[in-house]
């Protein structure tokens, strides 16, 4: 089964050579795909020296970088990570382990033990994702258990992304729970496990401020509500 990694990147030369080499560190990963969504430092450069393949996308936005990365993928699965460092890339057995059971296996990074002292997860993030997962436990009531929509950790099988991979219409950062929601709208299964949450690399460019971090959490719900 070969496993490709699809890594949105935008200025993120801080941590973006780490990232990649742990990756392929693990020796479970056959393509690292690092999507450089218009940065303007030497991500790609380092992305590249490290051992990814670098593709652009020119629409700005995390969604946008990400729909790029898995149409890039040639993966049996395909997971989806960070380029600062706050995924551990041993927590990919996790997601190996469940991904022969379920379509989509889920990070959640509100397991207390697995929550690195200092990571970005005050009580905003953290309870604005839980009202956000329960919407949409709620929404397909029976068919999912989640806690953590923010979560961008996670893997899916190759025929489960190519079926809804043409059916997303959100670019931004608000592609997590539309992913989810246009998942189980179409049948897929899934689960969420816990992952490793460590303190970021770099400056975040939403997260760092709350007045972004609300409006994000406002694109959110009416995502889930209305996908």
């Amino acid at each position: 089964m070969k496993v490709s990694v699809v890594i949105p990147a935008f200025n993120e030369e801080e941590a973006i050579s780490e990232v990649v080499r742990d990756f392929r560190a693990t020796g479970l990963v056959d393509e690292v795909v690092v999507v450089d969504n218009n940065s303007t430092d030497r991500t790609a450069d380092l992305a590249k020296a490290a051992g990814a393949k670098v593709v652009k996308e020119v629409r700005q936005g995390y969604g946008w970088a990400l729909r790029r990365g898995m149409a890039e993928t040639h993966g049996d699965v395909v997971v989806l990570a960070e380029a600062d460092n706050t995924f551990a890339p041993k927590d990919i057995t996790k997601f190996l382990a469940y991904i022969d059971d379920v379509d989509m296996v889920l990070g959640t990074r509100l397991t207390h033990e697995l929550l690195e002292k200092g990571a970005k997860m005050n009580w905003f993030l953290r309870w604005g994702n839980l009202f956000i997962a329960k919407l949409i436990q709620l929404r397909f009531w029976g068919r999912t258990r989640l806690t953590d929509v923010g979560c961008t950790f996670r893997a899916i099988r190759r025929p489960a992304m190519q079926r809804i991979l043409p059916k997303f219409r959100v670019g931004g950062n608000h592609f997590s729970p539309e992913m989810i929601v246009v998942a189980l709208k179409n049948g897929l299964r899934t689960v969420e496990i816990p992952v490793h949450y460590r303190i970021r690399v770099g400056q975040s460019k939403i997260t760092s401020n709350k007045w972004k971090a609300f409006r994000l959490g406002l694109r959110m719900i009416r995502t889930v509500l209305l996908a």
